[in-house]
């Protein structure tokens, strides 16, 4: 008899290690990194194109009040092209801050993005998240445990809290030099920070990561002129501030 709920009690809790906060949002949760899904989903089904992957079926900009959302509709398919389904995924192209309206330019990615991991979650990757499960510290942290278990116990080697305070003052210095919130993904992303990161107590890392967060919630995108002209062009008469990294404003 075939385990409909294999894949799912295999991969419903993925290591933590590759989650963040969801932030800049109404309400909290917890985000699963885009990548370690094809990761699960090539574990599970072979490379992208061959064991897995997706078809844009139709995307657009549909205004909402004042802002402009980013849809885009895809078929997933698995192991084979006729075991499908359809997902959605939605970000903002054109968004409220305290600097202004706001132009992203990587809405369209992000969008399919969305809809790729939600689709993973459809059929189990990551689905303990979405049931709420995760909202439990206690929960996570014994996911966490399980996979540190699985790694051996293997945990970077984390200096004195007194040796830290240089690192952890450097490191802050760094993230507040952040103009937007690319800035703020970049300096998150590169290999130094990551390294310097390790090195530091765990509740520390843990609170320059919210640290992080806090800061890059208010910070602007970067957004393109093609975005800003494409935008325009879908929705004639909008006007689109964004602020560049240097402090240039754009006002169309």
């Amino acid at each position: 008899m075939t385990d409909n709920l294999a894949i799912w009690d295999r991969f419903a809790d993925i290591d933590p290690a590759y989650t963040k906060p969801i932030t800049g949002k109404s309400y909290k949760g917890t985000s699963p990194n885009p990548q370690y899904v094809i990761r699960c989903l090539t574990e599970l089904f072979g490379p992208v194109g061959k064991g897995f992957g997706w078809e844009v079926l139709q995307e657009g900009f549909e205004p909402l009040g004042e802002e402009i959302l980013h849809w885009c509709r895809i078929r997933f398919w698995t192991e084979d092209r006729a075991n499908c389904f359809e997902s959605y995924g939605q970000t903002k192209a054109y968004m409220k801050t305290k600097n202004g309206l706001m132009a992203d330019e990587d809405a369209p990615k992000k969008s399919l993005t969305d809809a790729i991991v939600k689709a993973a979650s459809h059929i189990g990757i990551a689905a303990n998240i979405f049931l709420g499960r995760w909202d439990d510290q206690k929960y996570v942290q014994s996911v966490a445990d399980d996979y540190r278990e699985k790694d051996g116990g293997h945990e970077p080697e984390r200096q004195s809290k007194a040796d830290s305070r240089p690192i952890y003052t450097q490191l802050v210095s760094e993230m507040r030099k952040c103009r937007s919130k690319d800035d703020i993904r970049r300096w998150i992303a590169d290999p130094e920070v990551k390294a310097l990161r390790a090195k530091l107590p765990a509740d520390w890392d843990a609170n320059l990561r919210q640290s992080a967060a806090d800061f890059g919630r208010d910070l602007p995108e970067e957004a393109s002129d093609e975005t800003v002209s494409a935008i325009q062009q879908t929705f004639p008469g909008s006007r689109v501030v964004a602020e560049r990294r240097y402090g240039e404003e754009l006002t169309v």
